[in-house]
């Protein structure tokens, strides 16, 4: 996790050096490496990327909830989750340096609008995974495909027989989802490691589908392949002579 914060850390300071490309002013900037380099806050791209937008929405006056994509409300919610979570002491550290950099009113505004986000964002992720419906191990098996895909793992190579079978399972299920469902789930993946490797995790799942349907197909054609037909006996046919008699 060391080399995370690190990473962030270095990404934050080099955003710093044209604030009008991104679109933040210096002092949300600053906001932003301030942010990395907190030990306690487990800050990544997403988040970064989602509270960004937040406070270019607040700046420009502009309604976040309209105005936020999937992925970067699924952000902040993370975001707000996590200050939630914080106790009294912690949680001061992080408003005082949001009021440091952007004032007491402008801080209010940004939380209040994260605090309404999240509690939306909160409110659609509980409809998805009722929609979804995953079984346990079949959030499992889904949850280490993703894992596969983030380390750069072949899940068909890696996964054994049952896992692979959960996993198309699963994105069975995520096929039947509605379009908005379709766009959270995929947005919440997003958020945290990137719209790239959730393309890949999508298409790494709908290949171990189709190849697990095929093979499925497969084992059914050769069980249902018939025996060999013996010749019938007619039920009034004779006995032949006996040479014998």
């Amino acid at each position: 996790m060391k080399y995370l914060h690190v990473f962030l850390a270095i990404t934050a300071a080099t955003l710093m050096v044209d604030a009008e490309e991104s679109g933040l002013n210096p002092r949300e900037k600053s906001l932003l490496k301030l942010m990395a380099e907190a030990k306690r806050l487990h800050w990544d791209a997403g988040e970064e990327y989602a509270l960004a937008e937040l406070m270019k929405d607040v700046d420009q006056g502009v309604d976040p909830e309209q105005d936020l994509d999937e992925e970067a409300k699924i952000g902040v919610e993370r975001f707000a989750d996590q200050v939630e979570k914080f106790d009294e002491k912690d949680r001061g550290k992080i408003m005082k340096a949001f009021r440091s950099s952007l004032g007491k009113e402008e801080t209010k505004t940004i939380f209040q609008d994260a605090t309404k986000l999240a509690k939306e964002e909160d409110a659609n992720l509980k409809e998805l995974k009722e929609d979804v419906d995953f079984q346990p191990e079949e959030r499992k098996a889904f949850k280490e495909l993703v894992s596969d895909v983030v380390q750069g793992a072949d899940a068909e190579k890696k996964e054994g027989k049952d896992e692979l079978a959960l996993i198309a399972e699963a994105e069975e299920k995520v096929d039947k989802l509605n379009v908005a469902d379709m766009q959270r789930l995929r947005a919440m993946i997003a958020s945290k490691y990137g719209e790239e490797q959730a393309k890949r995790v999508f298409d790494e799942a709908k290949t171990i589908e189709e190849d697990e349907e095929a093979a499925e197909t497969i084992e059914k054609k050769v069980v249902q392949k018939p025996a060999a037909q013996q010749p019938a006996v007619q039920a009034n046919q004779q006995p032949a002579p006996n040479p014998a008699d």
